[in-house]
């Protein structure tokens, strides 16, 4: 035998063993990849990690002496609250939960997975030909860099977030929201702006209250929520095409929010909607709060003042998680809403500022959120 001949004998058996093995590696990839986006266990296993010793339960005894006194709070706080904006809460919000790190990790954790699903559904639905290697591998890769962010956000959340009101948006049915309290976290907080710590669970669940005469009051408010979720879900699910080149250009710079300017304009519109009910909630929410704050609590402009400042001992790294997670949006809803609320307040009344939860229709756009004067005209021009 020749010596080419003898290479083309190896040739034939190198290649057909390589072929033999990526076939291998090709089956390994699809088995571990799966169908998921996300691998949900996993994200909760490096939240939980990332939480350390954060991550630490609170005894039953605590949250029994925690739960009896936001019960007697709210339970106390409620009707002023109804005099304030006008109207009654359907039912009292005598079920508060409260939580520690972990479980309000665990809570979000599932709403996030709904999501997912529906994101992970349209992904497939829309993937062209037969699932191959290379789209399990482009699957693995991004599902492993999905998980890691994820957990990071959720800890790093777990270990901010004070008092949370859901409002059951993922849920069948009217189903009431519930008020969460995040006890660690609020303890620290007391501490940490040296206030005492009854007083200051009380502040918190003042705002939190208002956010549930807003949803619990206004029916049409909680499924037009849950459909603006779902609307945003869904574009960033079927209409990504050209994220690379708006991400690139993103990054140079422009106006708006990083977040905004690598959308197609289909999904800014839907996120700039949500913005804008997230300012109004928010901002209406805070104006209640100093509306009555001194009728219940009689600390309460000091205790206001050193929660507000509170964001000048924030790290340069925390500025930044908050700046790439947009996070830092969500300050400025709460400093947007209320200027619009307070100004349409000196400029009419409480119940000209009320007709936002009229409907749809009645709420302010974010231009209109900016300039209150024009959401006041064109409710003037609806009304003549």
């Amino acid at each position: 035998m020749s010596r080419n001949s003898g290479r083309l004998g190896a040739g034939i058996v190198v290649g057909g063993l390589l072929a033999l093995g990526a076939s291998v590696a090709s089956r390994e990839i699809m088995r571990r990849a799966g169908t998921r986006l996300i691998d949900w266990e996993t994200v909760r296993d490096i939240a939980h990690r990332r939480l350390g010793d954060a991550a630490a339960p609170i005894s039953a005894k605590q949250r029994a002496e925690a739960e009896a006194f936001y019960r007697e709070t709210l339970l106390r706080i409620e009707p002023t609250v109804a005099e304030e904006i006008g109207s009654a809460l359907p039912a009292a919000l005598e079920t508060p939960a409260v939580v520690d790190r972990a479980q309000w990790v665990d809570l979000n954790l599932a709403t996030f997975r709904t999501l997912f699903d529906r994101i992970e559904r349209a992904l497939l639905e829309s993937q062209r030909g037969p699932d191959t290697a290379g789209w399990a591998l482009s699957r693995w890769v991004n599902r492993s860099v999905g998980n890691q962010q994820l957990g990071f956000m959720l800890a790093f959340l777990g270990r901010k977030v004070l008092g949370q009101y859901d409002v059951s948006l993922l849920a069948a049915g009217p189903t009431r929201g519930r008020l969460n309290f995040v006890e660690q976290n609020i303890v620290a907080s007391a501490t940490a702006l040296g206030v005492p710590r009854d007083d200051f669970r009380t502040f918190i669940a003042l705002h939190e209250v208002t956010h549930a005469f807003e949803f619990e009051a206004h029916p049409w408010l909680r499924p037009y929520f849950a459909n603006l979720v779902a609307e945003t879900v869904e574009q960033l699910a079927s209409d990504t095409g050209g994220i690379a080149g708006r991400l690139r250009d993103a990054i140079g710079g422009g106006e708006g929010h990083w977040l905004e300017r690598i959308m197609t304009p289909r999904q800014r519109d839907t996120f700039q909607r949500t913005q804008a009910l997230m300012s109004v909630l928010e901002g209406y929410s805070n104006h209640v709060m100093n509306a009555v704050g001194a009728r219940i609590l009689p600390n309460f402009d000091e205790l206001h003042d050193k929660f507000e400042r509170r964001g000048d001992r924030r790290s340069g790294v925390e500025r930044a998680i908050m700046r790439l997670t947009g996070l830092d949006l969500k300050m400025e809803q709460y400093a947007a809403g209320e200027r619009f609320a307070d100004a349409v307040i000196a400029r009419r009344d409480r119940d000209f500022l009320n007709r936002v939860w009229s409907g749809p229709e009645m709420l302010p756009t974010l231009d209109e959120i900016r300039s209150p004067d024009a959401w006041i005209a064109r409710l003037d021009g609806g009304a003549a």
